[in-house]
């Protein structure tokens, strides 16, 4: 019960930054909970990490951690989104956009040891209360990390998978 106490009480819904998309999750991203996003090349999944980033940052002044496996990662594209979702003039708007990216830290990650060290020393400084908290990671795509080395067998990509999804 003090489980389910803490997790309604305790946690924060993150606004994606786009009404349907928070209708459909439920009010959006639930913080502490892993949400994957899953469709074909060029559905748009990209779009939503970057304005899911973007939001978070606008929101809150703990940092976004994007991680990007693609190169897809566009900081031009961050102030277009920024810029849509203020509601001040252009003055303000420029100090928003210099205020939410300086709260998203990009990594270049393009293969699963580099990520595994980031999330490594990412777990460590939390745990050790070193810098800003971080009130969202976003991996923009595990997916291309992965299947180079599930290769013939999926065992060693499943424990891969799991051993990622735990830290």
């Amino acid at each position: 019960m003090e489980l389910l106490e803490d997790a309604q009480w305790n946690k924060r819904i993150l606004s994606m930054g786009c009404e349907r998309i928070d209708m459909f999750l439920q009010g959006g991203l639930h913080e502490g909970h892993l949400t994957e996003l899953v469709g074909p090349s060029s559905s748009g999944k990209t779009q939503v990490c970057l304005r899911a980033a973007s939001s978070v940052a606008k929101n809150y002044l703990d940092s976004v951690l994007f991680l990007d496996t693609c190169n897809s990662f566009s900081p031009k594209r961050i102030a277009q989104i920024v810029g849509q979702i203020s509601d001040s003039d252009n003055k303000e708007v420029n100090k928003v956009i210099q205020r939410v990216m300086n709260s998203i830290v990009y990594h270049a990650v393009f293969d699963i040891y580099t990520l595994l060290n980031v999330l490594h020393r990412l777990e460590f400084n939390l745990r050790s209360q070193k810098g800003s908290q971080v009130r969202l990671l976003i991996v923009d795509s595990i997916s291309s990390l992965i299947s180079p080395i599930l290769g013939g067998n999926g065992t060693n990509g499943a424990s891969t998978c799991v051993h990622i999804t735990a830290i």
